[in-house]
């Protein structure tokens, strides 16, 4: 079991899966080890993202995006979530060949944003159904006279008594 293959260069995931494994690895190693530590891991990461077909050139400004966006989340916690009534949500499935995040953004500030009152906008894409989806479907789905509330308590209930 090889826990480092990371996204391959020629993959078909969105550029911002890669985008997101890189800034979730740096905060992560930031977060879960000590300063003298996180150079070297750092270090590691970098030679598993080459040894996957990646280059320096094409690393090295993610890297240094995840970085700033590591400094702007400690340095500036004040800063509040977006008010849920004041964004709009754009959700579509991620397309090797589609109109891609940054085009959707660029229409919306040309087109949209001059007509709205401080309305921001959250472009979420998700990946595409894949083979495993459509062949295995492992959902639970429960009688609507089961109430799975009651279940869980029951089974709590029943644990803490065998504790005794």
């Amino acid at each position: 079991m090889n826990l480092y293959l990371y996204i391959p260069l020629l993959s078909a995931h969105p550029p911002s899966c890669f985008k997101g494994l890189i800034t979730g690895e740096v905060r992560r190693y930031w977060l879960q080890n000590n300063l003298e530590d996180f150079p070297q891991l750092l270090f590691k990461f970098i030679e598993r993202l080459l040894a996957r077909g990646h280059t320096l050139h094409k690393i090295s400004p993610l890297l240094q995006n995840a970085a700033a966006t590591l400094d702007n989340k400690v340095i500036n916690l004040r800063t509040k979530p977006n008010d849920p009534d004041n964004v709009i949500f754009i959700h579509k499935t991620f397309h090797l060949y589609g109109i891609q995040r940054k085009d959707i953004r660029r229409h919306f500030q040309k087109i949209l944003e001059p007509h709205l009152n401080g309305e921001k906008m959250t472009v979420a894409i998700s990946r595409p159904t894949n083979l495993r989806d459509r062949l295995t479907k492992a959902r639970l789905v429960l009688p609507d006279d089961i109430d799975v509330c009651k279940l869980v308590q029951q089974r709590k209930d029943k644990s803490n008594h065998n504790c005794h």
